[in-house]
């Protein structure tokens, strides 16, 4: 009993220091859960779960493209040097781009830049700077970056998807109003609907329950990662094709949640969205790129069968030359023994045959 009753008092206070719930799912029973951002404590140091969610996709992203490069052309040891360019770049990015397209929030106080710690990364500023830093270092060394890039694209899907459960625990990157079964509410996500009830903003009042879009976007990543798992196995030319395709369904994909969240960054103070804007531009990039390496693959493969063709040309010239040769060889053989045989006798018409036999030979 009191083991039931240490358990009922831990559960409680968890439930008091966060928690979310989705009142809707699985009929009137509903979904909740406790939670808080913060893992554990190591002294006064707080371990946050974003933070050790963000580490565990990247081992584990690292880990499965160091277990596959070899096969699509690209050395351990020259992945990992990308990775390390990348990484560090993609974490300044992230930084950057979120103040830069929030920038209202710093202005007053340029040092809170720095306080990565309070929160502000964006993901398209990381994937962007991770990009640039594969392209130099690939100049560097001299290789292809739509080969690598293509490559690296299909594990930075998985890791999305897996780092969008860090929006979870910090009760994030959610939706407006919804009257979906999965609808969700959480301690904080209260704090922000009560605050648009002040606000007077219309489609909220107390209770009211909001998409989860880092759901979402996991699901839609994940299934993404698979889909790119499969196409580079069965049906890709190149892996640049990877890269494009990557470029096509993640922009898709936020064009349309992208409009459904409540904390997007926009373009100074007018009503475009950023992500929706880039997601747009990747999007038409992503199927130019697309249709190019396509074209270029094709043109390979006509170059190939060119220089086939012109190979069996030149085969077929050689078979037709030698045969001609050969069937010139014994006219050529008999009117040689009949030209000496008179002058030399018989003991020297073996001789000549056999100089014709050796010349033909020769030819």
């Amino acid at each position: 009993m009191s083991f039931i009753s240490g358990l009922t008092a831990y559960a409680s206070a968890r439930l008091a220091s966060g928690w979310v719930a989705f009142p809707n799912l699985f009929g009137s029973k509903g979904l909740k859960l406790p939670i808080n951002d913060t893992a554990f404590k190591v002294g006064s140091f707080e371990v946050k779960w974003y933070g050790l969610i963000i580490c565990a996709a990247f081992i584990l992203c690292v880990v499965l493209g160091l277990r596959s490069c070899e096969k699509y052309g690209i050395k351990q040891d020259d992945l990992l040097d990308y990775v390390l360019f990348a990484i560090p770049s993609a974490l300044i990015g992230a930084r950057v781009y979120y103040v830069i397209f929030n920038f209202d929030n710093y202005r007053d106080n340029l040092m809170s830049v720095f306080n990565y710690w309070e929160g502000g990364l964006a993901i398209y500023g990381g994937v962007i700077a991770a990009l640039l830093a594969v392209f130099f270092v690939s100049l560097y060394k001299k290789q292809s970056f739509v080969n690598v890039a293509g490559f690296g694209a299909v594990y930075i899907i998985l890791g999305q998807a897996i780092g969008r459960w860090g929006n979870f625990f910090n009760q994030e990157a959610f939706g407006g109003p919804t009257d979906l079964p999965w609808g969700m509410n959480g301690d904080r996500i209260e704090e922000f609907v009560l605050q648009q009830v002040r606000n007077g903003v219309e489609g909220y009042s107390i209770g009211t329950l909001v998409h989860p879009t880092f759901l979402y976007e996991s699901l839609w990543c994940f299934l993404v990662f698979v889909f790119l798992l499969i196409y580079r196995k069965k049906w890709a030319k190149s892996n640049g094709e990877c890269l494009s395709l990557y470029m096509i369904l993640y922009g898709l994909e936020r064009v349309l949640v992208e409009g459904l969240r409540t904390d997007s960054l926009y373009i100074g103070h007018t009503n475009v969205r950023v992500s929706q804007l880039l997601s747009g531009i990747l999007i038409v990039a992503g199927i130019a790129l697309f249709i190019d390496l396509r074209h270029k693959w094709k043109d390979s493969q006509y170059e190939v069968a060119e220089g086939e063709g012109s190979l069996a040309a030149v085969v077929e010239r050689m078979k037709d030359q030698e045969n001609a040769e050969a069937e010139a060889a014994p006219d050529a053989g008999s009117d040689t023994a009949a030209d000496t045989a008179p002058d030399a006798g018989s003991d020297t018409a073996p001789d000549a045959a056999d100089d014709t036999d050796s010349n033909s030979y020769e030819d």
